[in-house]
């Protein structure tokens, strides 16, 4: 039986490829049709940590990205200029529609939690910026940077067990991400909702989501019928 519902932050409480199309297609003139899905999946993909200066990492980052999609590398300018207009927009982001509705429905009967990689700081302040203080405490806001794991290592999942006082079966995790999200939490034996709302390829493997959404309004409904279920 759920008694616990964790989240995700990045692509999967909030749309993250809108402030990176939005930072880099000017500083690039592309044409506004320009579709930078690929190259937004795999700046996703590169790790923000390593043994290179912040600098050095931005322009890294960015010219593997682009890369990806065929697009000649930048300059450091450049590289540093799309840094500074994506955390810009990073701070104008809204929750999926739909999802503060469920939120509200979801905390009458769950307890919720966030799992998210990446800096603390960093996340925290897109935490606030969705308003998700509002539905989740901050003893339940879980970042790779403080706890020392990082998805898809499922120990920081198990971690999570012991904050909410539940066992692995009783929780669930939802968020976008199928290698990252879904595989490591059932790793961890967690039920896992995957919102697959990039329409992308499930890849070969044992580890199957229990429920799978496509947009965010699926995602809600998803949400409410949990909700229905613990009302029962």
């Amino acid at each position: 039986m759920i008694k616990a519902v964790v989240f995700d932050v990045d692509d999967t409480l909030y749309d993250q490829k809108t402030p990176f199309t939005a930072a880099l297609a000017p500083l690039l003139k592309l044409p506004e049709a320009t579709d930078l899905s690929l190259a937004f999946q795999t700046y996703r993909q590169q790790s923000a940590a390593g043994i290179w200066s912040h600098e050095e990492m931005a322009v890294k980052r960015l010219n593997a990205a682009l890369h990806s999609q065929n697009i000649p590398s930048v300059t450091t300018e450049i590289a540093l200029a799309f840094q500074d207009a994506y955390c810009a927009g990073l701070q104008k982001i809204k929750l999926f529609p739909g999802l503060a509705t469920a939120l509200d429905q979801l905390k009458e009967h769950y307890k919720l939690g966030i799992i998210t990689n990446g800096k603390t700081q960093h996340q925290l302040a897109k935490v606030m910026q969705l308003e998700m203080h509002r539905w989740i405490n901050r003893d339940a806001i879980m970042t790779s940077e403080e706890t020392g794991l990082a998805k898809p290592d499922p120990e920081i999942f198990t971690l999570m067990n012991h904050r909410l006082n539940l066992r692995a079966s009783e929780v669930v995790y939802i968020g976008d991400c199928y290698s990252m999200d879904v595989r490591a939490a059932k790793k961890a034996g967690w039920q896992a909702f995957w919102f697959n709302h990039r329409n992308l390829a499930m890849p070969d493997g044992d580890w199957i989501p229990d429920q799978t959404v496509g947009d965010p309004f699926e995602l809600q409904d998803l949400l409410l019928a949990l909700t229905a279920i613990a009302e029962t």
